[in-house]
């Protein structure tokens, strides 16, 4: 965190977007404001994003340790456990016997579930508590600390890659579809969660939806401001799963 930079108020912004990261169209619509932090909607596709755009660098700082005087813990790990064999029959089809990947992994709980199945599982995160946590907790899969410019460098590719609640954090997001178009296969799928802004229950005051909160949520999808973004980056959405809550669970084949 910039030591000059009052904890409270938006951080330095890197880019002030006249056009719609998702689909390209101008005209961009006021969207909302809180904690200091103005939104953009985009007219054509929905897409809402924070604009003009925080650093990566600062909403990293949100998530990662600046240190790790005691043993690396994780929140609820019994119930994040839980939660993540239940998910396993879903991704069952598509991650049996492949490569597989966990994108923002946590704790490491999604790839543990997942190395029952696949041929091999590894898990990203760029906490390097969550990583030090899912290495002592697990043997099976493989956990690195890194970052989108670390995972650009690979040659790595896989068959499923999952990702869960990752993209409203990102401030670039044609950075983080970069990453998925180069570390998913041919024919290999992507299973991604984000809240879903496009939801019946979000409240007509998007102010008062309790997962509106910049900056640890910096851009809000619907289902179509999704499907566009991945097909511009040569993803079929295959599907998306019926949620009562305001979450969008959407399937993708790299084709």
């Amino acid at each position: 965190m910039n030591p000059d930079h009052p904890p409270g108020d938006p951080p330095p912004a890197t880019v002030n977007l006249s056009a719609c990261p998702v689909c390209g169209a101008n005209g961009l619509l006021p969207g909302a404001e809180k904690s200091g932090y103005r939104f953009n909607r985009c007219r054509r596709c929905g897409y809402l994003f924070v604009n003009p755009r925080p650093a990566q660098k600062h909403l990293d700082s949100l998530y990662t340790a600046t240190g790790m005087a005691g043993e690396p813990v994780c929140d609820k790990a019994g119930s994040r456990l839980r939660r993540a064999f239940l998910k396993l029959p879903r991704f069952l089809p598509y991650a049996w016997r492949e490569d597989v990947l966990d994108l923002g992994c946590g704790g490491g709980f999604v790839a543990q579930a997942l190395s029952l199945v696949a041929r091999s599982s590894t898990g990203i995160d760029i906490s390097e508590n969550a990583i030090a946590y899912a290495r002592k907790r697990f043997r099976r899969p493989r956990f690195f600390c890194m970052n989108f410019s670390d995972l650009l460098a690979t040659g790595n590719q896989y068959g499923f890659i999952h990702s869960s609640e990752v993209i409203e954090h990102v401030s670039d997001v044609n950075l983080y579809m970069q990453v998925l178009q180069k570390l998913a296969r041919k024919g290999g799928h992507v299973y991604l969660t984000t809240p879903d802004a496009g939801h019946p229950r979000v409240p007509m005051n998007i102010n008062d939806w309790d997962v509106f909160q910049p900056p640890a949520h910096v851009q809000f999808f619907s289902r179509t401001s999704m499907s566009i973004l991945f097909a511009r980056y040569g993803f079929d959405t295959l599907k998306f799963y019926k949620n009562r809550k305001p979450g969008l669970h959407v399937l993708a084949r790299k084709s």
